[in-house]
């Protein structure tokens, strides 16, 4: 896939300095633009002379066009292979999807107290997983006490579910900060 990515890249390159150099000699003077004229004539000239430069003109075009699918295939199935976190096992590959990962915030909200809403997002990047929590929380806690079990108990859940030692760095967005409702004070003692 990197070829691909480096053939990608040079051919938009070269096309994008080409239409800039148009561009540019067209907005000059008056002798560049009749210059610039006169190269397209004498293109059109050669087409309707030469089949094999119809044939090359052909190609070209079927070649770009290639390209442009390739590209648009090439990116919708990179946003699916995101989608999966890839584990080596000897018996073969082992596809785990970030959905059932980002199920951590049920865990983690049943773990830590102070939480009153949780929603998690993980992305599968180069570098490893970006794991970011949004969250609500209780004012009865600290807040700084509370985002770090957060984070310890999100880092714990990735490592026990899939098994890996990399290091995961969790994100956690405090959205909104709310009081406890008589009933869920009396509720409490209950759930421990």
């Amino acid at each position: 896939m990197k070829i691909f990515n480096r053939i990608i890249l040079v051919v938009s390159t070269f096309i994008y300095i080409i239409v800039g150099f148009f561009c540019l000699s067209v907005s000059f003077s008056q002798k560049a633009n009749q210059w610039t004229l006169d190269i397209v004539q004498s293109l059109v000239g050669a087409l309707n002379v030469s089949i094999a430069a119809r044939i090359v003109i052909f190609i070209l075009g079927l070649f770009l066009i290639a390209i442009a699918l390739l590209t648009i295939i090439g990116n919708i199935e990179n946003k699916r292979a995101e989608r999966t976190v890839v584990l080596q096992s000897p018996l073969g590959d082992i596809f785990v999807s970030l959905s059932a990962i980002e199920d951590f915030s049920r865990i983690v909200k049943n773990q830590v107290k102070g939480i009153k809403d949780i929603k998690g997002k993980v992305l599968s990047k180069r570098k490893g997983l970006d794991v970011t929590a949004k969250v609500t929380l209780y004012s009865d806690r600290s807040v700084a006490d509370v985002t770090q079990e957060i984070q310890e108990a999100i880092i714990q859940y990735i490592h026990f579910t899939l098994g890996i030692n990399t290091e995961i760095k969790p994100k956690v967005i405090v959205s909104k900060m709310a009081y406890k409702t008589v009933n869920e004070v009396q509720e409490e003692p209950d759930n421990e």
